[in-house]
């Protein structure tokens, strides 16, 4: 996604521009520069205005720093981002659920309330 379509989101949860411009603690003609393609934010106002819409932050930074990047290599890196934040997010989406699933022998002892001794040696 664009730094642009960020900004909007932005701008839709805080009312208007410089209401989140007043919350970023930055000036709106900023915010219109980046939205331009002029100017990019810096690295804390993409976590902030991440943090505020509620995107993940590395790809509102990679998304700003597109804005005026012109090193291929760069732009390659930063675009990265986008499949790598999906990436991570997968990943602890599948691994954080799974350590949520308890074992046969965990469930054996929470079904009744009690512990069942599966090996009862006399």
């Amino acid at each position: 996604m664009e730094i642009k379509k960020y900004i909007e989101m932005g701008e839709e949860k805080a009312g208007s521009q410089k209401n989140l411009a007043d919350y970023l603690e930055t000036r709106y003609t900023t915010l219109g520069l980046v939205k331009s393609g002029k100017k990019s934010l810096t690295a804390a106002l993409c976590i902030k205005l991440a943090r505020f819409i509620g995107e993940d932050e590395l790809k509102v930074i990679a998304a700003s720093y597109l804005v005026v990047e012109k090193d291929e290599k760069r732009r390659k890196i930063f675009e990265s981002c986008f499949t790598k934040a999906a990436t991570v997010a997968a990943a602890a989406l599948i691994f954080g659920g799974s350590s949520m699933t308890s074992s046969p022998a965990h469930a054996a002892m929470s079904e009744n309330g009690s512990v069942n001794n599966l090996y009862y040696v006399k």
